[in-house]
């Protein structure tokens, strides 16, 4: 090979060279395009590896897609809480999203031509192109525009989706009235040009399109926009007057398209269009000429707008285009011409759409239309679930307003198929893509509705313990937590379109009823509000106010009568006696009721018949006080361990002697019932104890046959599949009574064993069901029979009588809808018959009435307070306690402002220096001393001693134009309670002292109201007022004459009257004797002429009334405020002595004007007041409730919560200042896990007759230390004017009768062993226990904001250690057993 220059060789013929490359020396293939060296080069590898769409994939999955496990390492141990694998895991970054974007600024097109043509330098071609500019926008208003109320904000994390986080802020709530954000949110939402119409003239004309995107300075030209051929037409007196094509030329343009601009403004601008109304720009001077001035105005608003309108004929032509549509007109004729007959005809309470503009708008739209009914297929006639019944006229009429996207109030009678409505919203949430929440009252028919719900839809269930498949379409949830969702701003909310409340009569409940009127004022505007109700009186009422409140229509639709009708009946003495049917009252079978029982009576005790005859034992029975919630201790958990007083038994003989006689009482209802086919039935007994023993009684009757024996034995084998649930004392018992048809349903028992009942008794294998109330309110299980074992109960406070409402939410649980022609209810007598009128009122009286429970709460304050949208005045104006006095404001605004316009009368003094407003000023100041300064010498004793009959006394005049002189007749006695005195009137004109009379009035210069008497002098005034005491005597005799009785004698008009004490000015020191016979008994024009001349005698020289007695010196006036006082008033008297205006001619008439003026200012200030927060019913209470909140560092000085606050926002289940106070007081620090649960049963517990627990030293210790906070946190309330009573409001809120129990629960003692150490049924226990679980899941979210570590590893020990066994068993609705 030559040394001189490259040999050829066969790779040099190859069109490629091999090379070396990267950090491991790999051979790779390189293009040659020129001859290469056959050796092959050596390329030093790159500083970094060269990067491909694979590596940078790989990169970004292993650095920011794929979780790492982060270990604990020894310098992580003092923050690391918990070595949970899964929680350590960190989840992928979410990139942060922008904060700003850019969007286009709309410019109209006219405008844009204008704004071109004034650069010289630009081309006419140029002009016609449109380059809008880019404006910067903040995220959040993007978020916020067009979503109708949501708050803007950014969304949360995926874990906060569904239950939110103390964090977030709350979505902005429906309804608030917001003018300044509601018209910027228009802008953003739809700019200028999209709402006036300018779009459709560029879609329909064509011309330039957008060029440059938003932020580019350049952009692509697509060419012109496609002009679309159409046609204008005119029409005059609803003939076509002309039709021409519509050319892109400016004149014709600007000839039509304010029509245009007028139509789209009505459809998408309504509000505005209103309010341009009530401000005078839109005149309606006549119904028929309404369209042409709203055309008109609109061309004048126009035309300063857009400057391009320049002539009244262009005005003409298109008011007469929109005169009359013909019938050829096209689809978009026909649109804009609705639209706009739609706008000028609408009247309030007919559109769901239209905001209120007039006063006493109805927000309660109520159904009945029969075109609905009637038509309903052809108006809904794509449905979103098909039904395989026949449906109810309010049903369609529901359903119809669900389609039209409208909220609906449905009050059905019990059994008449409201569901229906539920299960629509549904269905219209799954075809829709979003999401329906129903809430429920109660656990058990929240997870009734589950297990109802869950074969046809995609459902959800939220309740305190249990979350299953929260990501569902439909959520079935409690009220509560909802609420919660509200508060904590849970971005599912985004999604929802329906909330069905179901069972809305339970606002009425005292404890749980405001929940329902928080979550309806804090739902945002974009959610629909289902509410299904039983019959109640109010329903309009209620329906007006959540419109009101959430400013959108409500249509009310409801049931006339019930589906299966009922018929009422007493039983005594083994036979039925009707009372009620179809809803009309039988007075004959009461009659005859009565009759049967006192002959029965007679007979049995020898005495006269009579409804109270019998022996006190029989009288003291159910119908009376219901003995048998007085049964204390641990008898009451079983009935077999005491002996029961049913309350008809009259002798206890042995312990089967209650038992014998319940079964001779029940034994002949049931075959009774059996014979005639009337069962399933419920009989309904007002107290857990008063169940058992009827149950028990029933020990001989066996009402089912062996097949529904061997279901309800497999049923129940499947239902308590644990060996520990079995042999429970409770679960034994009630098998036993199951297998013999016999059920018990209460609060008492365990949640397995209630559930179990409810849905054998939905099979039918339960003939004879003894419960409670709260079977009627919360299971859906109809029966055949329902009866009333007393018609009283004790509602936690007293034995009182069934309300009518209770009555009948309990009665229509009879009839089973197309099983059942008819309902039997029936009511029990034992020791009497109930009146007819208590009777008649209960069967067929109305119903309870929706009342407000609203009260405030720490925790609502503390949330709201969050809120900035919304204070917590506005919560309390919005609720529907306040609701008539808001309904009023509109009309009391413009009271106002009617008064603001009148115009006030100038007072013109004559003295050139008006000084009236002081002088009148200080007789307003003299006025109320002198007021309390009387009123309390009226009090004294020796004032009394003075008011003797035969006293002159200076008497306050009718008219207030001056005082009277009198003489008392006759003292207060038992028949009346008033003084009898004579007066002058001075209103005879013949009399001879007239002129002297006259001349002795009061002189121009003195105070005219009727309030003070003649200013004479400071001596003059001491005088006239006060005076001593002589001895009294004692009055007798009848009043003949009838009081006032007027007269005249001596040629001076008299008159008698009574009067208050009060009335009394003041009294004299002079004394007249008077005749009373001939006064008062036989009147005598004598003996009044002789008493009339001698208070004319008694009047001095000068003045019109004789001296008074001095307070201070005759009167014996010596209370400090009263001395103070007296002599205030005498300084003010002599200020307007010197005053200029005393003595004046006009001093009366200017009086008098100054009296209208305070009158008017009372008057505006009153209104002022009504309409301001400060007239509200709860706002006292606010105003404590925050001072004390300020006090205990919840709250700064500038209302914003504090980290005390926060950790108090967690607190649901407990008092939220006590729970928060332990917490922050570390009260539970030096408590083991178990110890800590047990003191927590005591925010939760709520029987308050428990026994005693037998507690450990360290648990009394801190059973005391909680309860000295709750009476110390009472007293902080009180002194702040909290309605509180502290040692009520630790009994209320700290109940310790189960820690005992649960210390041991949570220890591990068996369920049956700890049961045995209280008198607390098991029921309540498991309840407690459950609840409790909750109560540690919040202290521990309470710790993690705290930084407490400890305490938050102890929530989670005490709550692992609580969760065990039946008390946590899966309800049989959720396992579909």
């Amino acid at each position: 090979m030559s040394m001189d220059g490259p040999a050829t060789s066969p790779a040099s013929e190859v069109p490629f060279r091999i090379s070396f490359s990267g950090h491991g020396g790999h051979l790779r293939l390189d293009a040659t395009p020129h001859t290469p060296s056959p050796i092959p080069d050596f390329v030093l590898p790159p500083a970094y590896p060269a990067e491909s769409p694979s590596s940078v994939k790989e990169y970004l999955e292993r650095n920011y897609l794929n979780p790492e496990l982060h270990l604990p390492t020894a310098a992580d141990s003092g923050r690391v809480w918990d070595v949970d694998w899964f929680a350590l895991a960190r989840p992928p970054l979410e990139p942060s999203a922008p904060r700003t974007t850019l969007a286009p600024a709309w410019v109209p097109p006219f405008r844009r031509g204008r704004q071109k043509l004034q650069s010289a330098s630009e081309s006419a071609s140029e002009s016609q192109v449109w380059d809008p500019e880019s404006v910067q926008m903040d995220m959040v208003d993007v978020f916020d525009s067009g979503t109708g109320g949501i708050a803007p904000r950014m969304p949360g994390p995926a874990k906060d989706f569904v239950r939110g986080s103390i964090n977030n802020r709350p979505f902005r709530p429906g309804g608030l009235q917001d003018d300044t954000a509601e018209a910027s949110a228009l802008e953003k939402a739809f700019p200028e040009g999209a709402r006036n119409g300018d779009w459709v003239r560029e879609l329909m004309s064509g011309g330039p399109a957008q060029v440059a995107p938003p932020g580019f300075r350049k952009g692509l030209e697509l060419g012109q926009l496609k002009e679309y051929k159409s046609h204008w037409k005119c029409f005059q007196n609803g003939e076509l007057v002309e039709e021409q094509p519509a050319p892109s030329s400016n004149d014709t343009m600007e000839k039509y398209s304010v029509q245009f601009d007028d139509l789209f403004k009505i459809a998408w601008e309504e509000d505005a269009a209103n309010k341009l109304l009530q401000e005078g720009v839109v005149e309606q001077s006549a119904e028929g000429e309404g369209i042409n001035e709203i055309g008109e105005q609109k061309v004048d608003a126009l035309q300063d707008a857009s400057e391009t309108i320049t002539t009244l004929d262009a005005e003409k032509q298109e008011v007469d285009v929109i005169r009359d549509v013909p019938e050829t007109q096209t689809d978009l004729d026909q649109m804009l011409s609705s639209e706009v007959q739609a706008a000028a005809g609408r009247e309030p309470g007919v559109s769901g759409d239209e905001k209120p503009t007039q006063d006493g708008m109805v927000w309660a739209l109520v159904g009945g239309d029969e075109d609905i009914a009637t038509k309903f297929y052809k108006l809904v006639p794509d449905m979103a679930i098909e039904f395989p019944f026949e449906l109810d006229k309010f049903q369609k009429e529901a359903i119809y307003y669900l389609e039209k996207g409208e909220s609906v109030f449905v009050a059905a009678h019990t059994s008449a198929g409201k569901t229906v409505v539920a299960e629509y919203a549904f269905a219209l949430a799954t075809k829709h893509c979003t999401r329906a929440v129903y809430t429920a009252p109660i656990k058990t028919i929240s997870n009734q509705k589950y297990r109802d719900f869950s074969g046809k839809f995609d459902v959800g269930l939220l309740t305190g313990d249990v979350s299953i498949r929260p990501e569902a379409t439909c959520l079935i949830m409690t009220t509560e937590i909802l609420r919660s969702m509200l508060y904590r701003g849970a971005d599912i909310i985004r999604d929802i379109e329906w909330v069905i409340f179901d069972e809305v009569h339970y606002v009425n409940d005292a404890e749980r009823g405001v929940v329902w009127e928080e979550v309806i004022i804090m739902l945002p505007t974009h959610i629909n509000i289902v509410l299904l109700s039983a019959t109640v009186p109010n329903t309009v009422e209620f329906a007006d106010w959540i419109g009101r409140t959430k400013q959108k229509k409500i249509c009310v639709t409801s049931t006339n009568k019930r589906p299966v009708p009922l018929e009422h009946c007493l039983f005594y003495s083994g036979e039925v006696y009707k009372i009620c049917e179809r809803d009309m009252f039988l007075t004959q079978g009461c009659k005859e009721a009565k009759d049967a029982f006192k002959k029965k009576n007679s007979n049995k005790f020898g005495v006269k018949p009579g409804p109270k005859s019998g022996t006190p034992a029989v009288r003291a029975g159910t119908q009376g006080k219901n003995p048998d919630t007085s049964n204390k201790g641990r008898d009451q958990k079983y009935p077999k361990h005491h002996n029961s007083n049913s309350g008809a038994a009259t002798v206890q003989q042995s312990s089967s002697g209650p038992k014998r006689f319940e079964t001779l009482f029940w034994m002949p209802l049931v075959n009774n019932l059996l014979k005639k086919s009337l069962v399933p039935v419920v009989i309904f007994c007002f107290s857990k104890n008063r169940c058992d023993k009827s149950a028990d009684s029933m020990f001989g009757a066996d009402l089912t046959s062996s097949s529904e024996k061997s279901e309800i034995r497999v049923f129940c084998d499947k239902a308590f599949s644990r060996r520990s649930d079995r042999n429970l004392p409770q679960v034994v018992g009630i098998q036993s009574l199951l297998r013999r048809g016999i059920g018990v349903h209460h609060a008492g028992l365990l949640p397995i064993v209630k559930e179990v009942v409810e849905m054998l008794f939905c099979r039918g294998v339960i003939k004879v069901l003894f419960s409670t109330e709260t079977f009627a309110m919360g299971v859906n299980a109809p029966a055949r029979t329902v009866v009333f074992d007393s018609l009283r109960k004790f509602d936690g406070k007293e034995h009182r009588k069934l309300l009518p409402g209770e009555y009948i939410q309990m009665a229509g649980r009879a009839g089973r809808r197309g099983l059942d022609n008819i309902g039997t209810v029936i009511i029990m007598c034992r020791d009497e018959i109930p009146e007819e009128s208590d009777l008649k009122n209960l069967i067929v009286g109305k119903p309870t009435r929706l009342e407000s429970q609203f009260r405030l709460t720490y925790t609502m304050i503390l949330h709201l307070l969050r809120v900035e949208e919304m204070k917590v005045e506005d919560m309390l104006k919005r609720s529907f306690a306040e609701f008539h006095a808001q309904k009023n404001l509109p009309e009391k605004e413009k009271l106002l402002l009617q008064m603001l316009r009148q115009p006030t009368r100038t007072i013109e003094c004559i003295k050139g220096e008006p000084s009236i407003e002081e002088y009148y000023e200080m007789a307003l100041e003299a006025e109320e001393h002198r007021e309390f300064i009387t009123e309390s010498i009226m009090k004294l004793p020796n004032s009394q001693q003075f008011l003797t009959p035969g006293r002159l006394v200076v008497v306050k005049s009718d008219s207030d134009d001056d005082h009277l002189l009198g003489v008392i007749l006759k003292n207060p006695s038992t028949t009346l309670k008033n003084y009898v005195v004579l007066v002058l009137t001075g209103d005879c004109s013949s009399s001879v002292l007239a002129p002297e009379f006259n001349k002795n009035e009061k002189g121009p210069g003195d105070f005219q109201g009727g309030q003070f008497i003649a200013l004479k002098g400071k001596r003059g005034m001491d005088d006239e007022y006060y005076s001593s005491s002589v001895s009294s005597r004692k009055s007798s005799g009848v009043i003949t004459i009838k009081l006032p009785y007027k007269g005249d004698a001596s040629g001076m008009g008299f008159e008698v009257r009574a009067i208050e004490n009060k009335e009394i000015m003041s009294i004299c020191t002079s004394k007249i004797k008077i005749d009373q016979v001939r006064l008062l008994e036989d009147p005598n024009k004598t003996a009044y002429s002789r008493t009339v001349q001698q208070l004319i005698k008694e009047q001095p020289d000068g003045t019109k009334y004789p001296p008074a007695l001095d307070a201070i010196k005759d009167l014996k006036m010596k209370d400090m405020d009263l001395v103070k006082s007296y002599h205030a008033y005498h300084r003010l008297l002599q200020q307007m002595s010197e005053n200029k205006c005393h003595g004046c001619i006009k001093l009366k008439e200017h009086i008098s004007l100054m009296e209208e003026q305070k009158m008017y200012k009372d008057e505006l200030n009153k209104l002022q007041f009504q309409m301001s927060d400060e007239a509200l019913q709860q706002m006292p209470e606010f105003q404590g409730r925050i001072d004390v909140l300020k006090v205990i560092d919840y709250i700064d000085s500038d209302l914003v919560v504090q980290l005390k606050g926060r950790v108090a926002c967690e607190m649901n289940s407990g008092e939220e200042l006590i729970s928060t106070e332990c917490l922050f007081e570390n009260q539970l620090d030096d408590l083991e896990p178990e110890e800590a649960v047990a003191i927590m049963s005591a925010f939760v517990f709520q029987q308050r007759n428990a026994s005693e627990p037998s507690l450990t030293p360290k648990l009394a210790e801190a059973k005391k230390r909680l309860y000295d906070t709750a009476i110390k946190l009472g007293k902080l309330q009180a002194d702040f004017k909290v309605p509180v009573d502290p040692e009520e409001y630790a009994r209320d809120n700290l109940k310790f009768g189960l820690v005992e129990v649960v210390y041991e629960w949570a220890k591990g003692t068996p369920f049956s062993d700890i049961c045995e150490l209280t008198d607390v049924s098991e029921g309540i226990i498991v309840r407690t226990i459950v609840r409790l679980d909750e109560t540690c899941r919040e202290f521990r979210n309470a710790a993690s904001i705290m930084g407490n570590s400890a305490l938050f590893k102890k929530m989670e020990i005490a709550s692992n250690a609580i969760k065990r066994d039946i008390v946590f068993a899966a309800s049989l609705y959720v396992t579909g057993i």
